[in-house]
Formats: C-alpha cells, sequence, structure tokens
C-alpha cells in the first residue's frame, strides 16, 4: 500500500489532497488524534517500529517517507 492512500485513508480524505508538504496545519482531520492513529497504522502497513526520537521528527508526510526510507521501505513508501 502507497504511503498517500495509507494516510488518506486514515484521514477520510481524497488521496490527491495530499503531498510531501501535507501537515496537521494544513491537511483537513489531521489532527493530534488521528496523527497518532496514522503513525500506528503507518507502523503495521510497513512493518516498522518507530521510536521515539522518529515519532517526534516526522510532521509531515514527507518526513514520514523520509523516516520509511531510512528503514529500508522505500519501494513501498513511494
Amino acid at each position: 500500500m502507497k504511503l498517500t492512500t495509507l494516510v488518506a485513508n486514515v484521514l477520510d480524505i481524497d488521496e490527491s489532497m495530499l503531498s510531501d508538504e501535507s501537515s496537521a496545519q494544513n491537511t483537513p482531520n489531521w489532527d493530534s488524534a488521528r496523527h497518532i492513529d496514522m503513525l500506528l497504522a503507518v507502523e503495521v502497513a510497513f512493518g516498522v517500529q518507530f521510536s521515539m526520537p522518529e515519532i517526534t521528527s516526522m510532521m509531515n508526510l514527507g518526513d514520514m517517507r523520509a523516516v520509511l526510507e531510512k528503514k529500508g521501505t522505500a519501494t513501498l513508501a513511494a
């Protein structure tokens, strides 16, 4: 599953509304509770576990993609 598809599903928005700059400040339905839901869904979908420093560094979709790339899931996160 693509990262944008997963995030769009969690946020209940159209995938076309998302870009690497998407964040809680500029994306509908992205609040603190959905941010946690999103991180948990990403961990499950991509088979990874985030450290606390990684979690606090992921403020937008591009940040999430970068962390996933570092974990070797770049092809899945495209």
